[in-house]
């Protein structure tokens, strides 16, 4: 932009031949292009069209565990993997700093796929096939998808999301049969722990065996994002370990006097209901979270922490 005013009377200068062409010239590139942008929208299979709904992340997060506990088939380094129906509502969810669950999807099937965040802003990015679009915590993206090619897909997060955004790395498997599975060492997936009520409080689990108690902890410590304190190889650098630290002492730190305790029911529950309550000396200053969990997965996460050697 120049500093000095233009010469009255410039508007009604005749413009050169050579600018006029140029003028020319940009104006049909910008309406190519205008065009372009919406052609590629629909044929160019990078943008997608989603319809958007109102939601929270709280209960989007529900949603997501409800979901899972519902389709899991296994584990994949601590983030569930569920293999959904063909044609069905399929739920994925960011978070600090993963994507969850693992997609077991069928080739040249359709499927609804509600994508959403339990926290920050997150970029949805799946490659190879360079899709790209944000996914916001208030909002519930659905996408109606089919993939046309077997294989394995990664869904990296492509808008920065604080120290752990370089490992936030999700995974959707394309297979054409089950027997596929076994090429990305998925041959011993299971079915969850049958069900018998709508949901979490409402299933009765007094009839669970301790085996069916121990893989529901351990969904939920997954589901819960327990795993990003409390370690289960032995180290403990925000929270501590639990692979055998059920019945060990430990001191603990209640309204400013430090005690000894033993690891139980009762002192996992508390800790659980609240977290500040009695706080393992070493640990004062990264305060556990309030979790909000109902009493049938306290049941099950104490099956779990007990089953850790």
């Amino acid at each position: 932009m120049t500093l000095i005013a233009p010469t009255e009377g410039w508007f009604k200068k005749k413009v050169s031949k050579d600018e006029r062409m140029w003028i020319i010239i940009s104006f049909v590139v910008c309406i190519f292009l205008f065009a372009w942008m919406v052609l590629w929208h629909v044929f160019g299979r990078q943008n997608p069209s989603n319809t958007t709904y109102k939601t929270n992340p709280i209960e989007f997060a529900q949603l997501h565990d409800e979901y899972v506990k519902r389709n899991m088939v296994g584990m994949d380094n601590g983030i569930p993997i569920v293999k959904p129906e063909t044609g069905s509502d399929v739920i994925l969810m960011a978070q600090m700093w993963r994507w969850s669950p693992v997609l077991i999807l069928k080739k040249d099937e359709w499927y609804n796929i509600h994508i959403s965040s339990k926290d920050l802003v997150h970029g949805f990015s799946l490659q190879p096939s360079n899709m790209n679009f944000q996914v916001y915590p208030d909002y519930d993206y659905v996408l109606k998808f089919k993939p046309t090619v077997a294989g394995e897909a990664k869904v990296l997060c492509n808008e920065f999301c604080g120290i752990g955004h370089h490992t936030m790395i999700g995974k959707i498997l394309v297979i054409e049969n089950d027997a596929d599975l076994a090429k990305y060492g998925y041959n011993n997936l299971s079915a969850p722990p049958a069900r018998t009520g709508k949901g979490t409080a409402e299933e009765d689990i007094s009839g669970w065996s301790e085996e069916q108690l121990i893989k529901g902890g351990e969904m939920v410590y997954n589901l819960k994002g327990c795993m990003a304190c409390h370690k289960t190889d032995g180290t403990s650098e925000i929270g501590p370990a639990f692979n055998s630290i059920y019945g060990s002492k430990v001191k603990v730190k209640e309204d400013g006097n430090a005690k000894e305790i033993v690891i139980d029911d009762d002192y996992i529950t508390t800790s659980i209901r609240e977290p500040q309550k009695q706080i393992v000396v070493g640990f004062e200053k990264t305060p556990m979270a309030q979790m909000n969990l109902t009493d049938n997965e306290i049941k099950q996460v104490i099956s779990y922490i007990k089953s850790i050697k």
